[in-house]
């Protein structure tokens, strides 16, 4: 159900703002509207975002030497004004991991760039000269540089005045050469046509095998002060998560207070808060400010025309997980209608179908049952944990009515005498289970038009919900009558009349009011016209929910095909063979069902979603509304609470 929306406007004395605005936080009903830029507010802003900058890096040093928490691990929950409690000694930690992961950094830095000159200068370790004064001679010019093997014999070519040496093996080897200044051109243009590259020396004195032995000893000192430093990381880190965590929670509620506060008009003596408020909320907010002070001004009043309110919802507990869904596609106009509670049964009905599977659906809400059990998920992952769970059920009872268990017929596990399958079988007779699917998908798509009915009545506007909507309902109502005397049997020829004329009258009204708004009646007709040929587009919906025929038929036949192969693994005559077999099959049976599981499972989550947006939503859902984002606790390690 949509909630209207309020505008409110909240006058105040300066210094009752940081009060106000923390009990505003804790209601979690009022959006923050900006109302101008106070550069004293933006410096407190960028402040506190350093802040959970800096909690988060040093989470992030302290991560690696925590226990690892179990998965099902619940967040803990804590009051607002306890999470910042340890805030002072998280600052002086953060400070001080900072401080010890920059020392680190810088040393393994120069460790690296070390180990890169070793590398380096390794082929050159039998270089006898010093590296830096070889080359100082005011008649000699010296390449130092590295020549392929292949090379090497085509160096006897060079300047009969230059002279080389060569000192390591390998494909690639090092080589001085030495020549009169006077020849070093010639010399570099022998070398141009070789596959030589320049080698340039590092600024260190003495040979290279001196160079490196000065390096691994830094090295040596250096490994010494990583090590030294890494204990002393371990030990500030060890056992400070919590601390960390519940810090970088507080942080982040101050930096969304701050947020706020930058978004405040302010004069010398008070501030100036706008902002959005739930209908229902209202009274909570008044007496959440009225706690603080009596010296403010309050206005709550109904948005004016030009105002564009944010989109908020409220359902029962059953159907709020299903808001996931469709705030995937857009979240409501807030003078729409609120489509969750209508579509969330059919999301539940047709998910199940496309996996139909007892077994699978078993798995999917043991599953998540125990995830909201142990860990009690909030947010978007509580909505979709949840909207898995009825979806596993949903996926249980169609396998108990198509009668398949793991990609097994009932048969296999209770003999030939069972009740299953409850309904049908859909290998069976498919043709039934399609025109099932079929029937589902007309008894969807109508409801999607009678809230479209719906919604125009409501508005007053009994034109458009009788021209516009209940004459398609006559018209694909009347054309399904008028198909049955000659699918089923007995039936009297007469129905045929009787859906004959329903779809006739159904296309009658649109013919001749589709276009009222026109008074030319050749316009009105043409009108008409252009809107009859959507017959064609409902046709394409209802063949769309051939998927649930599709993705169901899909599942049970893969997972047949992964029992069959697992059975021909423990078919072996050989007594040996046939126990590894079991084992392997086994262990493959877990993974292939799992693996079916999961991929049908997001299968049947798109395709369930695709039916939701296009075949019903596109009936009369009115997307384009803004999401309500009040000032709230918006923790991500804590779960803020007022017990």
């Amino acid at each position: 159900m949509i909630v209207s929306m309020k505008r409110m406007t909240l006058v105040a004395h300066k210094a009752d703002e940081t009060a106000i605005l923390n009990a505003l936080q804790g209601t979690g009903a009022v959006e923050v509207i900006s109302g101008g830029q106070d550069s004293s507010a933006q410096a407190a802003l960028e402040r506190a975002q350093s802040r959970v900058h800096q909690f988060g890096d040093a989470l992030k040093t302290i991560r690696p030497y925590a226990p690892k928490k179990s998965f099902f691990a619940a967040p803990a929950e804590a009051k607002a004004e306890e999470l910042f409690l340890m805030l002072p000694d998280a600052v002086s930690l953060s400070e001080q991991l900072s401080v010890l992961n920059r020392e680190l950094a810088a040393t393994k830095s120069e460790i690296d760039k070390n180990e890169t000159l070793i590398d380096a200068l390794r082929p050159w370790e039998a270089f006898p000269a010093d590296m830096q004064t070889y080359q100082v001679s005011k008649k000699v010019k010296y390449f130092t540089g590295i020549i392929a093997t292949a090379d090497v014999e085509k160096l006897e070519n060079i300047e009969s005045t230059a002279e080389y040496q060569l000192f390591n093996e390998g494909l690639m080897r090092t080589c001085v050469i030495a020549c009169p200044l006077d020849d070093a051109k010639s010399v570099s243009n022998f070398l141009k046509s070789l596959d030589w590259t320049d080698y340039v020396f590092p600024k260190m004195p003495g040979t290279p095998a001196e160079a490196m032995e000065e390096l691994f000893e830094k090295n040596r000192t250096l490994n010494a002060k990583k090590v030294e430093l890494e204990s002393a990381l371990c030990d500030s880190a060890t056992g400070r998560e919590g601390m960390m965590e519940s810090a970088f929670d507080a942080a982040v509620i101050e930096r969304d207070r701050a947020l706020a506060s930058a978004d405040l008009v302010r004069s010398s003596a008070t501030f100036q808060l706008e902002g959005w408020v739930p209908s229902d909320k209202e009274e909570l907010v008044k007496n959440a400010i009225h706690q603080i002070t009596d010296a403010y001004y309050l206005d709550v009043r109904e948005p004016e025309e030009d105002e564009v309110p944010p989109s908020f919802v409220e359902n029962k507990p059953f159907v709020t997980p299903f808001e996931q869904v469709t705030n995937l596609y857009s979240r409501p106009d807030p003078n729409g209608i609120d489509a969750t509670p209508y579509m969330a049964p059919f999301y539940i009905l047709l998910f199940g179908l496309m996996l139909s599977d007892t077994g699978y659906g078993l798995v999917l809400s043991v599953l998540t049952a125990l995830f909201i059990k142990f860990k009690k998920p909030g947010g978007m992952s509580g909505g979709f944990a949840r909207v898995l769970f009825w979806g596993g059920v949903s996926t249980m009872v169609w396998g108990a009515l198509v009668g398949t268990i793991f990609g097994m017929d009932f048969d296999t596990l209770l003999g030939t005498n069972n009740l299953f399958p409850l309904f049908v079988d859909p290998m069976e007779n498919p043709i039934g289970m399609l025109i099932l699917c079929f029937g589902l998908g007309v008894l969807h798509i109508l409801f999607g038009v009678a809230l479209k009915m719906k919604v125009a009545f409501s508005r007053g506007d009994w034109q458009s919900a009788i021209f516009d909507s209940f004459s398609w309902i006559l018209i694909v109502v009347g054309l399904i009558v008028f198909a049955v005397p000659s699918a089923v049997q007995g039936v009297p020829a007469v129905i045929s009349t009787v859906g004959l004329g329903m779809a006739g009258l159904g296309a009658v009204m649109i013919l001749l009011f589709k276009g009222r708004a026109s008074k030319n009646p050749i316009m009105r007709t043409l009108s008409g016209l252009g809107e009859l040929y959507q017959v064609t587009g409902y046709l394409s919906d209802i063949l769309s929910y051939a998927r649930l025929f599709a993705l169901g038929i899909a599942t049970g036949v893969i997972a047949s095909v992964f029992n069959q192969l697992c059975m021909m693994l423990m078919g072996s005559p050989n007594i040996v063979l046939r126990i590894l077999g079991i084992i392997v099959a086994s262990a493959l049976l877990v993974a292939l069902h799992g693996f079916n599981v999961a991929i049908n499972t997001l299968g049947a989550f798109v395709h369930c979603a695709r039916l939701q947006y296009v075949e019903f939503y596109g009936k009369f859902y009115e997307p384009g509304g803004r999401a309500f984002k009040p000032l709230s606790y918006q923790t991500r390690h804590y779960r803020v609470t007022d017990k």
